[in-house]
């Protein structure tokens, strides 16, 4: 069965602005993924959804990092930020807030107002 493939980039017309996340988690969806690790880039096949999705590095650190607890915007950055070897304030908020939006979009994360409600 064929899939689409979905490309993560920053869209240079659109602003995403950081959004008062409470804390983050991943779905159900997120549990079923296949990951292959190309240099920087993230394929990822999404059987829930039967797509295939090129991610940054950036991003394939996000739902690395996310683990099995929700995590707080700020906690998840910072781990990101040591993923990916930068310092603390070193990635940018908007691309981020941009990465965090898609991988909602995607169903592969959702926000939550308390971390106990936590799949």
């Amino acid at each position: 069965m064929p899939s689409r493939l979905t490309v993560q980039e920053h869209p240079g017309d659109q602003l995403c602005e950081p959004s008062p996340i409470s804390y983050l988690t991943k779905t159900a969806a997120e549990a079923g993924l296949i990951w292959e690790n190309w240099d920087d880039l993230f394929v990822v096949y999404q059987p829930s959804s039967a797509e295939t999705h090129v991610f940054n590095e950036t991003t394939g650190s996000i739902l690395e990092c996310l683990g099995e607890s929700a995590l707080s915007a700020d906690e998840l950055k910072n781990q990101t930020e040591a993923a990916l070897g930068v310092s603390q304030s070193e990635l940018d908020d908007t691309d981020f807030a941009f990465a965090l939006q898609r991988l909602e979009e995607l169903g592969l994360i959702e926000r939550l107002d308390d971390p106990s409600a936590a799949q």
